[in-house]
């Protein structure tokens, strides 16, 4: 009989949750370390309403934990959106039965943020991919994967919410392939070309004079609306990109970040190295505008120039 304990500290695991329960296949969720958020709050109120145990994982060392597991006759394991690198002891308890969920085609995109990374490098398709946890993170073998079409529209929360639906096929599958004898694991291959690495500030600045126009399109939307929003300099200010359009445009020799148009209708348009982009939507403290209406908020203004420079505080 399976016996799963299911990792997570986030709501957008629960489809994986509640498959688990309603097959009379889960033993407990083991929960993040750390301080609680709102997910991790709305998290452990459902699973207090279902009455399912819970786990607390800890950061000193994993003895309790195994003890718990082992009390519960826990076998097998899963692992989504846990924060925590698991510790060789937890590897060694499921011997080889401990599967993460990465939402990517593995190996491309290893890393912390993929979907960040799939949605900025304006990738078509994704996967939701279920490997064995080792010691070298995302690099498990294979158990079975679902394909994940990216609308040319979608934001990284459109792409949160395609993985949460796709995660009840993903976790289905799994179970059936394991009940049936028929799992077959596939080692990845050794060539990939993309990695998924954890961003650092300068890596949110729209640089005009690095970006064509289709990376900050991409920015915008890899970003809308999240913590890792797109940014604009401007005077030494920073503005939040939610969302922008690629401009045709012939004009040459004018410095990339330079504002072209200005007008109620043709909204705010700017120069880039290989053509024009709008920017269509800006976040600022006092809320969010269209681009006419941000540029006479803020005086801007044709002929004026974006900023480059990595600002130290948002405005």
């Amino acid at each position: 009989m399976q016996k799963f304990a299911v990792f997570t500290g986030s709501c957008q695991s629960l489809p994986v949750v509640q498959y688990l329960l309603q097959t009379n296949q889960l033993a407990c969720v083991v929960l993040v370390d750390g301080q609680p958020n709102p997910d991790l709050m709305q998290l452990q109120q459902w699973l207090k309403q279902q009455n399912i145990t819970t786990l607390p994982y800890s950061k000193n060392g994993d003895d309790a934990l195994l003890s718990q597991l082992d009390r519960l006759a826990v076998n097998c394991g899963v692992v989504y959106l846990f924060r925590h690198k698991i510790r060789k002891p937890l590897m060694q308890y499921f011997n080889g039965e401990l599967m993460n969920i990465h939402p990517s085609p593995l190996p491309e995109y290893r890393g912390p943020q993929p979907l960040y990374w799939q949605l900025r490098n304006g990738e078509t398709l994704t996967k939701l991919t279920m490997h064995q946890v080792t010691q070298e993170l995302d690099c498990g073998d294979i158990a079975c994967d679902v394909e994940i079409d990216i609308h040319p529209f979608d934001t990284i929360q459109c792409l949160y919410q395609k993985t949460s639906q796709a995660l009840l096929h993903l976790i289905s599958q799994y179970c059936e392939l394991k009940q049936n004898n028929q799992l077959a694991l596939c080692k990845q291959t050794t060539e990939y070309t993309k990695l998924a690495p954890a961003l650092q500030p300068s890596d949110l600045v729209v640089n005009w004079s690095t970006c064509n126009t289709s990376d900050i399109v991409n920015m915008a939307k890899a970003g809308n609306l999240d913590r890792f929003c797109a940014q604009l300099i401007f005077r030494q200010s920073t503005f939040q990109l939610l969302q922008a359009s690629k401009v045709e445009c012939v004009l040459k020799g004018i410095t990339p970040g330079t504002i072209i148009e200005l007008g109620l209708k043709s909204g705010l348009i700017v120069k880039t190295h290989d053509g024009a982009v709008k920017l269509d939507i800006l976040g600022a403290t006092q809320g969010c505008f269209d681009g006419y209406r941000f540029a006479l908020l803020f005086g801007l203004e044709p002929g004026l120039v974006f900023d480059n420079d990595v600002a130290v505080n948002s405005r």
